[in-house]
């Protein structure tokens, strides 16, 4: 006859196993995730302080020399479309979402060739500095 006692230990300690063994895996799968969305976080941040430093330069080269030229936002629009844009806190984002408006706004004045584009120049600059 069977003995009741000893295969209900036994199966309760396989499900403790598997679920421990489940548990574990799942807690080392969210850790490298979380790994990896901290490394992508890093470089996106880079990406942009590089890129806005760039913009800052063509500002700056622009008012030296009185050529302005419009310039593109295609490396924040490569951001938001690539869809890595929640990596970053929304703080951040909101900021950097108004930042690449007042770009654009300077881009939309330069095709038009509007007078007064001193102020958003100097507006786009302080904020980037900040």
């Amino acid at each position: 006859m069977i003995e009741w006692d000893s295969l209900i230990v036994e199966m309760v300690i396989l499900a403790a196993i598997i679920f421990f063994s489940v548990y574990l895996e799942h807690w080392i799968f969210r850790m490298r995730e979380k790994e990896k969305e901290n490394k992508e976080r890093k470089y996106l941040i880079i990406f942009i302080d590089n890129d806005l430093k760039q913009r800052l330069r063509f500002i700056d080269e622009s008012e030296q020399f009185k050529d302005y030229k419009p310039f593109f936002t295609d490396m924040w629009d490569a951001v938001v479309l690539a869809g890595k844009h929640p990596l970053l806190p929304f703080n951040l984002f909101q900021n950097l979402q108004r930042t690449y408006a007042w770009i654009n706004t300077i881009i939309v004045k330069l095709m038009r060739g509007t007078k007064g584009i001193t102020s958003t120049r100097r507006y786009f600059k302080n904020c980037c500095k900040t």
